[in-house]
């Protein structure tokens, strides 16, 4: 797969909250970062994994609106709108980099629009 085929088979899974499927596409050793002050949020495949059900559970209308996608060695970088998100009817929008290492997404660093 391509690393734009690598994202955009997470990207579907998150909008259809099918958790295997996103796992499928994590590397184990996978860190998410607040990229603003470069801490790690989420740091292994177990720590995601417990991450992204709580936030399944929590947000029955979650989904992804993609505004924009660049793809720059092995990164992809997507800005956009998240709805749902544990409950909220607000929009967030953000800036995530993916890094793609051996057809695995091993790094997330996540950047939101301050409000």
């Amino acid at each position: 797969m391509t690393i734009e085929q690598i994202v955009e088979k997470q990207m579907r899974a998150y909008d259809e909250r099918d958790i295997d499927s996103m796992m499928a596409v994590f590397s184990e050793e996978i860190k998410v970062v607040d990229f603003s002050n470069n801490k790690i949020i989420i740091e292994g495949i177990n720590d995601c994994r417990k991450m992204y059900v709580e936030l399944f559970v929590n947000s029955p209308n979650l989904r992804a609106e993609i505004v924009n996608t660049i793809t720059f060695d092995n990164k992809v970088i997507v800005q956009e709108y998240i709805h749902g998100r544990n409950g909220s009817s607000e929009k967030i929008e953000q800036v995530v980099i993916f890094e793609i290492n051996d057809e695995k997404i091993n790094r997330i660093n996540m950047v939101k629009k301050n409000t």
